[in-house]
C-alpha cells in the first residue's frame, strides 16, 4: 500500500454509491414490519431512512453519478416512491438490482459489483451503504468517505467504524490494528455480537468500534479478494447475475465481513 502521503485523492466522480436495502428490520418489530421494513418508516422530520441514505449518496457523489440500490422487487415500488421525493435524484440516475431471496450481504454486493464492472470497469470505486442508518452528522460522514474513498483507491477494502457508546451485545465489532496515516486503521479482526463482559472490555479498551455495515472499495479488488477467499459465494453470484432472476443458482448466504474482509 502507498504511504499515507502518496494516497491518491479522490473526486466524487469516481465514487458510485451502492444502496442495500434487503433487510426486514426484525429488531424493530411490530414497528418494522416484513413488507414496510424499517428503511420506510417515517422519521418525525418527514423523511425515511431510505431517503436520508439516497441524500447521503448524492452528497458524496457526482451530479450524474449513478447510484445502485440491491433490494427486493416487494420494496421495488415503496423504494420508488421514496426516491420520487427527492428533486435531485432522476429517475435515469438510479439502478434497481432485485434479490429473488436474502442471502446477506456479500452476494448484494458481489452482485452490485459484477453491474459496476459490466458499465464502468475494475477501477470504479464502490461505497456500500445500509438503507436504514440515522446519520447526524453530514459533514463527519462525507469526511469519512473521503478518508474511505483513499484508501479504496490504492487498493484497500476500506469499513466504517462507528465510536462506541457503550456496551451493546446487539452489534458486531472491530478490533483496530496498526493506524494507516490519518485516514483510518488496519483490521485487527472482527467479532460477531459478543456477550455483555466482552462488550465491555471492547468499549474500555478503546481500541473497538461498531462494525457499521458500510464499506468502501474498488471493485477489482473487491472481486479479486472473493475470488481468493469466497470463490463459491462470488460463483454462485456470477452465475445468478448471468442467468438474472429466476436461476437455479442460489448463492450462500453469507455476511460480507466473515466472507471477504478478513
Amino acid at each position: 500500500m502507498p504511504p499515507p502521503a502518496m494516497l491518491p485523492q479522490i473526486e466524487p466522480t469516481m465514487l458510485i454509491p451502492v444502496i442495500l436495502s434487503g433487510g426486514a428490520g426484525t429488531r424493530l418489530w411490530p414497528v418494522s414490519r416484513r413488507l414496510f421494513p424499517k428503511p420506510f418508516m417515517t422519521l418525525p422530520d418527514g423523511q425515511t431512512l431510505i431517503e436520508k441514505t439516497a441524500r447521503r449518496a448524492l452528497a458524496v457523489a457526482s451530479s450524474d453519478a449513478l447510484i445502485y440500490t440491491v433490494t427486493s422487487r416487494d420494496y421495488s415500488f415503496i423504494t420508488r416512491d421514496a426516491y420520487a421525493g427527492i428533486a435531485e435524484f432522476a429517475p435515469e440516475r438510479q439502478r434497481f438490482l432485485f434479490e429473488p431471496m436474502a442471502r446477506n450481504t456479500a452476494p448484494a454486493v458481489l452482485a452490485a459489483a459484477l453491474a459496476i464492472q459490466r458499465e464502468q470497469g475494475d477501477d470504479a470505486l464502490m461505497l456500500v451503504l445500509a438503507a436504514d442508518h440515522l446519520i447526524q452528522n453530514l459533514a463527519g460522514f462525507a469526511d469519512t468517505v473521503a478518508a474511505a474513498a483513499r484508501l479504496a483507491a490504492s487498493g484497500q477494502l476500506a469499513t466504517f467504524g462507528i465510536v462506541p457508546t457503550h456496551a451493546e451485545t446487539g452489534y458486531g465489532y472491530i478490533e483496530c490494528g496498526a493506524a494507516l496515516g490519518s485516514d483510518g486503521f488496519s483490521i485487527a479482526r472482527f467479532v460477531e455480537k459478543p456477550d455483555a463482559m466482552s462488550a465491555q472490555a471492547y468499549v474500555d479498551s478503546g481500541r473497538y468500534f461498531w462494525n457499521s455495515g458500510m464499506f468502501c472499495f474498488r471493485v477489482g479488488s473487491l472481486l479479486d479478494a472473493a475470488s481468493a477467499v469466497a470463490a463459491e459465494v462470488l460463483g454462485s453470484t456470477r452465475a445468478c447475475f448471468a442467468a438474472s432472476i429466476g436461476a437455479d443458482h442460489s448463492p450462500p448466504a453469507s455476511a460480507l465481513a466473515a466472507s471477504i474482509v478478513l
